[in-house]
């Protein structure tokens, strides 16, 4: 059994140390390490009967490839004109630096021969790119379409993975959490700066071609918003309640987020 806290930690530094790269140091910031997901393949391995290598091996390959998924998001597509040669140059920067942690993971797997990783990864990796495309075209025609793809997008390689070692309680668990997670991540966002992707695909659900929305019509987005950030809490609850007692940190994780979640659940309205 994996000391999950401990495992977490060198799995950080681990990250830190195969992702360094002297030139891209200088320029942009330390790449992102998702600790969320890290915590939930601590969780999910920490059930496998594996060796303590293995598990090092496959965890940080997963997370070097969330990595540079992460790494690459940051090269967002503007619809103002670049203004300046840097800011060109750290989004070319970024597009490199995805594609140098990507060719880590590959580095990684092939010189342990794991061919069925790699496969599980690849898929996860296709069906990710698949659905960002998805959300940045607003390509929904309803909010379950837009909450499925969600899902896809945050969860997808660890289901791959839970679905492969016949775990399907942690790929509902990954489903659930991680979309409550990104969910709430948007309501920040729109509430900080009104720039949010998923409020966006929201309103062309449902107010398809119009440009400017009303007072009314906004807070009936944020409405909309709200519910689906409950319904992932029920999830969340209903899939935890099934991790064996073993996860009792990865359980006190989640009873964290529902409790940072649930306190602003319904603040959209309030402060409207």
């Amino acid at each position: 059994m994996l000391n999950i806290n401990n495992t977490v930690i060198e799995l950080k530094e681990s990250i830190k140390s195969k992702a360094y790269h002297p030139y891209l140091q200088k320029i942009l910031d330390e790449p992102k390490i998702d600790e969320d997901k890290l915590l939930l393949l601590a969780g999910l391995f920490n059930e496998l009967e594996k060796s303590s290598e293995e598990i090092h091996t496959d965890m940080l390959s997963t997370m070097m490839v969330q990595v540079a998924l992460d790494t690459h998001e940051l090269v967002t597509v503007s619809s103002k004109e670049i203004e300046s040669g840097d800011e060109l140059k750290n989004r070319q920067l970024n597009v490199l630096a995805g594609d140098y942690f990507s060719g880590l993971y590959y580095q990684l797997l092939a010189t342990t021969g794991n061919v069925i990783l790699i496969k599980i990864l690849s898929s996860g990796i296709k069906e990710i790119n698949e659905h960002k495309i998805l959300l940045y075209q607003k390509s929904f025609t309803d909010e379950d379409m837009l909450v499925s793809s969600l899902k896809t997008i945050e969860s997808s390689l660890i289901q791959k993975l839970a679905e492969y070692f016949a775990k399907p309680e942690w790929m509902e668990l990954a489903g659930a959490v991680l979309l409550l997670n990104r969910l709430h991540l948007e309501k920040m966002q729109y509430k900080a700066g009104g720039q949010s992707l998923v409020f966006d695909a929201l309103a062309e659900i449902n107010f398809p071609q119009q440009k400017e929305l009303t007072r009314i019509e906004l807070n009936y987005l944020s409405t909309k918003m709200d519910k689906c950030i409950m319904d992932a809490q029920h999830m969340t609850k209903k899939a935890a309640v099934k991790l064996s007692s073993q996860n009792g940190f990865v359980q006190h994780w989640i009873n964290t987020i529902l409790d940072e979640t649930a306190i602003k659940a319904n603040s959209f309205v309030e402060e409207g």
